[in-house]
């Protein structure tokens, strides 16, 4: 257990239940939990004595728990709740063998630079002669680096510096790569979707080197309170684990407050803003003395927040409070973090980019604008409050849409903690592809690599012989390519191919996915960058660039999109009720943009559609559909009314979905139609938005039943009359969430749940 630096409040008492109530809704009150402690393992004395001076005189259950399972060979993965000492269970281990061994290296992988530089210092406070920290990543000097990978016998890195600066260059890394004892993963629960399958291929890349070198390293993970650790940890190494999610370590007690932000006109369900009720609350706390954090969806969902919580507050503590987001120098942001440590400030307004455990000290209440993307999310921004023994409030302020109401009003979804699966995918040709190419640069492809790489890897490798990008010799697979493919390779993107978002000087503020950009950077369409509005003037796909220019912040835009899904391989199907059917498989999308229309920031107000003339994106991905029976004979269903139904139900599941697998809407699509032209059945196709898919429509398939229940409920409770963001329209829709049917919504999901058995047509 280690100590937390400060004094502990007395526990809540009458006027912090006063203050809760005047916030929203109290939903729970959650006792304290007192700790659950192992004994110490026999140890170096000199990190027993470190250990000491740090106030840990013992360990928690679960962090014994994970030490004992590395010294019995296993790998571990530690899933329990945000400051329960998971940092413990690598260091110990790391610390010991460079006490007991010190030619023994370790690699910590952390998701961002500054959680890492956050975690050296707190590896330096242990003061261990024996243990050599550095960071290794795009911030080391030139200078520093090859002392770095002579001296340190741990490296604390991203996978972005793994995948490009170190794994590349494993020559040079070559003594360190052959003592590599143990690796670490922080945060796992982030390495989702495309990052993660991104980062499990570069974590099978670090695997391949470590053996070429003769090394076997232990993988320890670490993640917040997901439904699948085990799984996730396996799928990101292709390693067995040991699952650790036992929960020794205290907390304080916590009221949780839920709150929904006024209704404004109930029959088109308009609330007021978000930002403006969080910065309502922020603002009530940080005036009473409560040192609370808020964390907003985006950077200027943020620097808004902090806006008007400054406005509402005197100037004098107007200073004590202040924004934090990416985007900020290094220097910006740890003068904010060193401030907020101190106690000089009462309250921050940040992105998630705080919510990753950087250490700030002591706060009282958290408050948590809008769906942060998980369930496990919440959690960790809650959890920046009250952590030891010390009390703390939380607060949830739900947003506009289908899933922030649907979590306002069943809060023990939330309370529940595990929900979501984090979910990647080593099969995609779209991901493993390059990183094949990136292996192969690293040393010849053989066939035992199969081991590494999983079931695609003959398949994906033979292709890229045939293409010319590898060439055979000797039964092994050698890189043709010049230069690093490494470089080639953005973790966070399915496909290497990118568009350059450049100003009228030539510089590159941005960029997107080439698959992305005839709807994100169509000629007229509005571009946000750091807070600030440009409009696109020029898209060259060929020369993927497109050319922006500065424009005020009055107007955003929505392209009008044809989408056509077909069939390319199905991988099973279930019965649903009433005859449906529910499928998964292989599809390909086809897209074009053939409109967008242009809105007014201040009211919403339609200014004017605008036509255009763009290439299809044709994309071969992942999905889930249902088909239905035909509509009874004679029947002539409106499409206004059963293909609203069907639309309606398509944005209804497709809101609530990142509730079971961690992802965000706009990583979806879909399409319904009356009468499709291969199934020739009324069918609703939900896919995901990726190249090759990353296994979110997979876990729709499997959840359909709940998801689709979900669903339903959310419809049903939604108080407008024709349908509105809180239920079935989406912002991403490129139909202009036209047709829309709510009624037909409710009678289609009650239809395939089986609790009616009128044909939705009629």
């Amino acid at each position: 257990m280690r100590s937390r630096r400060g004094r502990l409040r007395e526990a809540p008492g009458a006027e912090d239940l006063r203050l809760a109530e005047s916030l929203g809704t109290v939903v729970a009150s959650l006792p304290p939990r007192r700790p659950s402690f192992a004994g110490m393992p026999s140890l170096p004395t000199e990190l027993e004595e470190a250990l000491g001076r740090l106030g840990v005189s013992a360990l928690y259950s679960h962090q014994r728990e994970a030490y004992d399972g590395l010294l019995r060979g296993e790998n571990v993965i530690v899933s329990t709740a945000t400051a329960s000492g998971k940092s413990l269970c690598y260091e110990i281990p790391a610390f010991e063998n460079a006490l007991t061994d010190p030619s023994s290296r370790a690699l910590f992988l952390y998701p961002t630079k500054a959680l890492a530089q956050d975690q050296l210092g707190k590896i330096e406070e242990f003061a261990l002669r024996g243990v050599r920290a550095a960071t290794y990543d795009g911030d080391t000097p030139q200078a520093l680096r090859a002392d770095v990978r002579r001296r340190a016998n741990i490296v604390l890195t991203n996978p972005d510096m793994l995948s490009v600066g170190i794994l590349p260059h494993h020559d040079g890394w070559g003594h360190f790569f052959r003592n590599l004892r143990l690796v670490a993963v922080d945060e796992a629960h982030v390495l989702r979707g495309v990052f993660g399958s991104h980062a499990a291929m570069v974590l099978r890349r670090l695997r391949r080197v470590a053996a070429l070198h003769g090394a076997d390293p232990r993988f320890v993970l670490t993640s917040a309170t997901v439904a699948n650790p085990q799984e996730l940890a396996e799928s990101l190494t292709g390693l067995p684990f040991s699952l650790v999610d036992e929960d020794g370590a205290s907390s304080g007690g916590r009221r949780v407050v839920f709150r929904n932000p006024p209704l404004l006109d109930e029959s088109r369900g308009e609330r007021r803003s978000l930002l403006v009720e969080g910065a309502l609350v922020f603002a009530e706390l940080v005036s009473r003395g409560v040192r609370t954090i808020a964390f907003a969806r985006t950077r200027r969902g943020a620097e808004l927040v902090y806006r008007y919580a400054a406005n509402r507050l005197g100037i004098e503590t107007a200073r004590r409070i202040s924004p934090y987001r990416a985007g900020y120098t290094a220097r910006e942001r740890r003068e904010i973090e060193g401030r907020l440590f101190r106690g000089e400030l009462l309250g921050v307004v940040s992105t998630n980019a705080l919510e990753l455990g950087v250490d700030v000290g002591e706060l009282d209440a958290v408050v948590c604008c809008g769906y942060p993307g998980s369930i496990a999310s919440i959690w960790q921004q809650w959890g920046r409050a009250g952590r030891g023994e010390r009390p703390a409030l939380s607060v949830y302020i739900a947003g506009r849409d289908a899933l922030d109401q649907f979590i306002f009003e069943n809060p023990k979804r939330v309370l529940g903690r595990r929900v979501e699966a984090a979910r990647v995918t080593v099969e995609n040709p779209y991901i493993l592809a390059p990183h094949l190419l990136a292996a192969a640069h690293e040393s010849p492809l053989e066939e035992s690599d199969e081991e590494f790489f999983g079931p695609a890897f003959r398949r994906v490798a033979g292709e890229l012989a045939e293409e010319g990008a590898l060439r055979r010799s000797g039964g092994r697979l050698l890189y043709t390519g010049g230069g690093h493919p490494a470089r080639d390779i953005s973790l966070r993107s399915a496909s290497a191919e990118r568009v350059a978002v450049v100003d009228a000087d030539g510089e590159v503020i941005g960029s997107s996915e080439a698959t992305r950009a005839p709807g994100e950077l169509h000629p007229g369409a509005t571009y946000l960058h750091r807070g600030r509005a440009y409009e696109v003037e020029e898209l060259d796909l060929a020369a993927r660039r497109a050319v922006v220019r500065r424009v005020p912040d009055r107007y955003y835009t929505r392209p009008r999109v044809e989408t056509d899904v077909e069939v390319i391989e199905e991988a099973g199907s279930r019965p649903l009720a009433n005859g449906a059917t529910l499928h998964r498989g292989r599809v390909r999308t086809s897209e074009r943009v053939t409109h967008y229309k242009k809105v007014r920031v201040a009211d919403d107000r339609e200014v004017g559609v605008y036509p255009l003339d763009l290439p299809e994106v044709v994309l071969e991905t992942q999905a889930f559909w249902v088909t239905l029976p035909p509509p009874p004979e004679g029947a002539r269903p409106s499409f206004e009314r059963f293909g609203g139904a069907l639309h309606a139900a398509e944005h209804g599941m497709i809101g609530l979905l990142p509730l079971f697998a961690m992802c965000d809407r706009a990583d979806l699509g879909g399409l319904s139609t009356p009468v499709h032209r291969q199934t020739h059945l009324p069918t609703v196709f939900v896919y995901d938005g990726y190249p090759g898919g990353v296994g979110i429509s997979e876990r729709g398939y499997e959840a359909f039943a709940s998801l689709a229940r979900d669903t339903l409920g959310v419809i049903v409770r939604c108080p407008c009359e024709r349908g509105c963001p809180a239920c079935i329209q989406s912002p991403k829709c490129g139909n202009w969430n036209e047709p829309l049917n709510k009624e037909g919504a409710v009678a289609l999901l009650r239809y395939l749940l089986g609790q009616i058995d009128q044909h939705p047509a009629l």
